[in-house]
């Protein structure tokens, strides 16, 4: 049975320059693992035309898919950072390794779409110095490296202060006024507004309602042109995954060393032995 592993990374997460701590340092290191286990990247497309059976299994053999969530500039941009140097982005990590291994690369963003909700989070999150602006997501998906998607309007972050969001946590996000102003509103704002071709969600935290999981998104999939949801579960995408319910492993939550990464996208797959990396 065919399975395949997507792995996501958070861009924020810098509180070091280590493999463990380090979601910039994680993914260089990554990237040139899964090139040393013999693993081909391909894109989320790609992956769930063959979830959905509209491809052969070839096409997803021995496949890794790569996502990112939230969408500040350290996806994109390389940003000094104020307590742990210059980082290079995620798109800059993943061209660089495209140029040196000349291995096809390619990473779906999840992005907090308010701008409001983005301008909050940079006060909160990071330095306050405007690092959370939409600016470079029309350059970034027109690269062919980087695809934007669709991370909720606002997060329900746990940093905002409560009369800024409207439910404590996305399991909240349980009635239709509330998905709407989530999903719906966030799809608008970045197919109508900003011309691009969102298909895909990722919950929040992982977090989602039942009502929004099952009933919301499967009865409104063609008015929102949203073909999948993407939650944290850490296990492989198989065929018969619930599109409403794509596992994600985690850096940072699911793995922490290179050789935890390895046994998750080796064991699975029967992969025997590894190149040189």
């Amino acid at each position: 049975m065919v399975k395949v592993p997507i792995l996501t990374y958070h861009s924020n997460n810098i509180l070091g320059n280590d493999y463990h701590n380090n979601d910039h340092i994680a993914l260089a290191e990554d990237l040139k693992l899964i090139d040393g286990l013999g693993l081909k990247i391909i894109t989320l497309d790609q992956l769930m035309q063959w979830q959905r059976g509209e491809a052969e299994d070839a096409t997803v053999e021995k496949a890794v898919v790569l996502t990112c969530d939230d969408g500040s500039w350290f996806d994109y941009h390389d940003i000094d950072h104020p307590h742990f140097g210059v980082q290079r982005s995620f798109f800059n990590i993943l061209k660089d390794h495209q140029e040196a291994a000349g291995s096809p690369v390619h990473i779906s963003s999840f992005v907090i779409v308010s701008p409001d909700g983005r301008d909050e989070l940079d006060k909160t999150c990071l330095a306050g110095l405007g690092w959370w602006k939409g600016d470079w997501w029309q350059v970034a998906q027109a690269s062919g490296l980087m695809a934007i998607e669709n991370h909720s309007w606002d997060h329900n972050h746990v940093t905002f202060h409560r009369d800024f969001s409207r439910e404590k946590s996305f399991r909240e996000v349980n009635d239709q006024k509330s998905c709407d102003y989530q999903v719906q509103q966030s799809q608008d704002y970045l197919n109508q507004n900003k011309g691009f071709n969102a298909q895909y969600f990722a919950y929040p935290y992982g977090n989602f309602s039942d009502y929004l999981k099952s009933e919301y998104l499967p009865k409104n999939a063609a008015i929102l042109d949203l073909k999948a949801a993407f939650t944290t579960e850490p296990t492989h995408v198989m065929q018969k995954s619930d599109v409403w319910a794509i596992p994600r492993y985690v850096c940072g939550e699911h793995w922490q060393t290179l050789e935890q990464l390895e046994s998750i996208l080796k064991t699975p797959m029967h992969i025997s032995g590894t190149k040189k990396v």
